[in-house]
């Protein structure tokens, strides 16, 4: 099987694995679309004929698969729970958190999966915050990218943003990747290849130069766009601290227009020959780390 590319996902947290990118140590996904799912595709939590459940604590996982598998799929959550948690706090998650393993596509459709023709998704978080794997494409990535996608789907549990409307596309796929990624061994290099390769040529991101890419980026330039999302938020903790990065996105969340500028004292533009220097020592040439 070819490389897979790294993971980062879309709006209604579904990770789609991409055709770039070369991180096999965690396997992968990237975005092709932020359209959230149409509302027929969102299944309601109702009985699952022929489900097996597995409990463990407060993970539920379901599915018409074997039993080894879903408690595998739990062992998984439960490191994905302990990696969100210490990022956003030990107070989310406390609800039952349900993972779903359907056996095949047309299942993973059935339950809340990507209702769209030859979409290649990992996971998809529902609106009514289950997280439901695709069946193929979860189990290709290493044991690593299968935590590594359910930290990212399960931050989006956590943080209410799975459908959340009014809040930039960055601040919800960033906070999701700098959560997923923060255990990660990888370097920043390795995490964003776009951004790096950009960055080594010479050129600025190919993004706003003084700010975070646009919503309008995300579908023109998926790839790229998630990468330099995932970036912003990893400059914004090195340069304000984890804590101060997790009220701003809380404070975004809640759509507070002044999110930025309450939690930072300046707006994303003042901060471009920070955020130029940053990108040079992490990512440029010399630099093989980052972290």
């Amino acid at each position: 099987m070819r490389a897979l590319p790294r993971p980062v996902l879309d709006r209604r947290g579904a990770c789609v694995l991409g055709l770039t990118a070369v991180v096999t140590s965690l396997g992968g996904c990237s975005s092709a679309s932020s359209t959230p799912p149409p509302a027929s595709a969102v299944r309601s939590t109702r009985p699952w004929p022929g489900a097996r459940t597995v409990r463990d604590g407060d993970v539920v996982v379901r599915g018409t698969v074997s039993r080894t598998r879903l408690e595998a799929v739990a062992a998984y959550t439960r490191s994905a729970i302990a990696r969100v948690r210490q990022v956003w706090g030990p107070s989310v998650l406390r609800d039952a958190v349900v993972i779903e393993v359907p056996p095949d596509e047309a299942e993973f459709r059935a339950r809340g999966g990507s209702a769209e023709a030859g979409a290649q998704l990992a996971a998809t978080t529902t609106s009514d915050g289950r997280v439901v794997l695709a069946p193929a494409l979860f189990t290709a990535v290493t044991v690593p990218g299968r935590v590594a996608v359910l930290t990212h789907e399960l931050t989006h549990v956590a943080l209410h943003q799975s459908g959340l409307t009014g809040v930039a596309h960055w601040i919800i796929e960033g906070s999701a990747e700098f959560t997923a990624y923060r255990a990660s061994r990888l370097s920043l290099v390795q995490l964003a290849p776009e951004v790096a390769t950009a960055v080594r040529a010479g050129r600025a991101p190919t993004g706003p130069p003084t700010g975070p890419p646009t919503d309008a980026d995300f579908t023109a330039r998926p790839a790229a766009a998630y990468q330099e999302a995932f970036v912003w938020c990893r400059f914004l903790v090195h340069r304000f601290g984890r804590a101060g990065f997790v009220r701003f996105v809380r404070a975004a969340d809640a759509r507070r227009p002044d999110a930025f500028a309450t939690s930072f004292g300046v707006g994303p533009g003042a901060l471009r020959a920070p955020y130029t220097q940053f990108l040079r020592t992490q990512l440029g040439s010399t630099a093989e780390g980052g972290r």
